[in-house]
C-alpha cells in the first residue's frame, strides 16, 4: 500500500506534470511549486483518488495544513485516524 506522503507526491507530480519527481520531498513548500488555491482543489481530488476511503472536506482545511508536503500528509493521516475526513 502506498504511503500517504507518496500518494501526495505522486499527485503533485501528476498535477504539475513534473519531469523530475525526485525534486519533490517532505519539506517542499506547495507555494514554491506554484500551487495556488485553484490547483490545490485539483490536488485534493487527485489525492482522494490515490488514497482509499478518503474524502476531504474543504471546510476542515486550514492554511497550515497545506504549507508543505509533510504538513498535508500529517493532516490527511490524522484525519483518517480520527475519522474527521468524511
Amino acid at each position: 500500500m502506498k504511503s500517504i506522503e507518496n500518494a501526495i507526491i505522486d499527485a503533485i507530480v501528476e498535477l504539475l506534470e513534473l519531469q523530475a519527481p525526485n525534486s519533490v520531498g517532505r519539506e517542499t513548500r506547495l507555494q514554491d511549486l506554484g500551487i495556488d488555491s485553484g490547483l490545490m482543489l485539483e490536488l485534493f481530488l487527485l489525492i482522494e483518488d490515490n488514497v482509499a476511503d478518503l474524502d476531504i472536506d474543504p471546510a476542515s482545511l486550514r492554511p497550515e495544513h497545506f504549507s508543505t508536503v509533510d504538513s498535508l500528509a500529517t493532516f490527511v493521516t490524522q484525519s483518517l485516524r480520527q475519522g474527521e475526513v468524511a
